[in-house]
């Protein structure tokens, strides 16, 4: 595309000013949503896991909680402490956004980072896993970061082979921090490595050794998670491999849901630019685009025939395309279409966690909406009882109340008892506490367990909460007392 085709689709497509106005105001709702919404469910889980160091964790690698570690620590255990880093990340997209356009589109370099900006605050799969404290958002930059790196090198290297490799460390050091972050970074060294097998131009870096140097770079990364692995019994690897699909058997309902997924979280919209963008990536930074969205979508959707897959699994594929696809809008319509689903979604997303859920939580199961609201009133009132009656420790009968329980309490010792796995296991020694009284936690969605309270020689109710929000009734809160803690109960 040249200079002047460029510039006159573009204007066409977005006048420049109606780009910022659109991307002030989904900034503003992406702030608002992180200033005055509850804590998320397994956001609150990972910031537990902060407060206690380890090299890795459980379900995930240790980044995350590393941070959110770090961030309670200098700013607090509070939504500041909580968000902080979340907020810096999104800082951090958009400026390498703004260096991919000028690098992409070095002539109309502004209003292809407009577009890409705009896109990128509106397309729902970014606007959720930027907007809470979870792994995504650091995959999200970290994937970024390493993208804009691996481009620039090959792009160098196709002008003159034997260029610089400082770009390709940097890229290689970016993709080690992504994949400390979230295991699904491989991909996009999967892919990396794809374009090198199948390019002519770029076979000739496998007889280098700054490859393997910077291939080394992104496994040396990994190091705290395969140290703590092997301490551990492979317990990460044995949960994401398998631990967490409940055994692996061929279903067509995780492709169905998959694809549920990917049509509400992209939007059907985003699908026509992606579509045309494939068969056309039209630069060597294309095709390498190109190919790690491959590897991640076959990867994820041969996942989808063997276990549940969540929309998110696939997003390396999804940034990667990200900054091409301004490329590929066609009609003004279909660009606006994708930014009006966008600010909906955003709008729905704001009402329903910061203000009132929308739905009717019982109906459809949504604990994770009615989970964001009235932990406040029960977590002073745990602490109520735990004074009165003398209790060792608190206790809930799953790592989802437990961790947001603990968050609203300020506790980091607030712990699960479920009989499943999961990361509280890792610091809790039940052992150590037999012949205790704890103060137990249960709601109407996950209520007490005949096998946590076959655990205690005695459980009584002491209290229930009712906890609504403007006058809709979301959960019931119920506080217990359990004498005589007997792990092997």
């Amino acid at each position: 595309m040249d200079k002047r085709s460029a510039t006159a689709r573009w204007r066409g497509l977005a006048p420049l000013t109606l780009l910022k106005w659109a991307a002030a105001l989904l900034l503003a709702g992406k702030l608002a949503l992180l200033v005055t919404s509850g804590a998320f469910m397994d956001e609150a889980y990972y910031w537990m896991w902060g407060q206690h160091p380890a090299l890795s964790y459980y379900d995930h690698p240790p980044l995350n909680a590393w941070l959110q570690g770090l961030a309670g620590a200098i700013f607090g255990w509070n939504r500041l402490g909580l968000r902080i880093v979340v907020a810096l990340a999104l800082a951090g997209d958009i400026l390498v956004l703004f260096l991919l356009a000028k690098k992409l589109a070095p002539e109309n370099w502004r209003t292809h980072f407009w577009l890409t900006l705009v896109l990128f605050l509106a397309t729902p799969i970014f606007f959720a896993v930027t907007a809470v404290a979870l792994p995504d958002h650091l995959l999200v930059l970290g994937v970024l970061m390493a993208f804009y790196f691996f481009v620039s090198f090959f792009l160098d290297w196709r002008e003159r082979p034997g260029a610089s490799y400082r770009e390709l460390y940097l890229g290689a050091l970016f993709l080690g921090l992504a994949a400390l972050a979230k295991y699904n970074a491989v991909f996009l060294g999967l892919g990396v490595g794809l374009l090198i097998l199948l390019s002519p131009r770029y076979r000739a870096l496998l007889g280098k050794p700054q490859l393997y140097v910077a291939a080394g770079i992104s496994l040396a990364l990994q190091a705290p998670v395969l140290v703590w692995n092997l301490q551990e019994g492979w317990a990460s690897f044995g949960f994401i491999l398998g631990g967490r699909h409940a055994g692996l058997s061929a279903s067509s309902v995780g492709v169905i849901g998959w694809l549920m997924g990917v049509g509400l979280f992209l939007s059907p919209f985003l699908l026509v630019p992606i579509a045309a963008f494939l068969p056309r990536p039209g630069s060597d930074a294309g095709r390498l685009a190109r190919a790690v969205f491959l590897v991640s979508t076959l990867g994820i959707f041969g996942i989808s025939f063997v276990t549940s897959t969540l929309f998110h699994w696939n997003l390396v594929a999804y940034l990667v395309v990200l900054p091409f696809l301004a490329f590929h809008f066609r009609w003004r319509w279909l660009y606006w279409a994708q930014i009006a689903y966008g600010m909906l979604f955003m709008g729905f997303t704001l009402i329903n966690y910061s203000i009132v859920p929308l739905t009717d939580v019982t109906a459809i199961r949504d604990e994770a909406s009615a989970w964001v609201h009235g932990w406040e009133e029960t977590a002073a009132a745990v602490e109520a009882a735990r004074s009165a009656n003398g209790a060792a420790f608190v206790a809930t009968p799953d790592y989802t109340t437990a961790a947001l329980l603990g968050f609203a309490m300020r506790d980091r010792d607030v712990v699960s008892l479920s009989p499943k796995t999961d990361q509280f296991d890792f610091w809790f020694e039940p052992s150590a506490h037999a012949g205790e009284t704890g103060i137990l936690f249960g709601d109407d969605w996950r209520p007490l367990t005949a096998e946590v309270t076959a655990q205690f020689e005695e459980v009584t109710l002491i209290e229930e909460i009712a906890v609504s929000r403007f006058g809709k009734a979301l959960d019931t809160h119920r506080i217990y007392l359990g004498k005589g803690f007997r792990p092997n109960g």
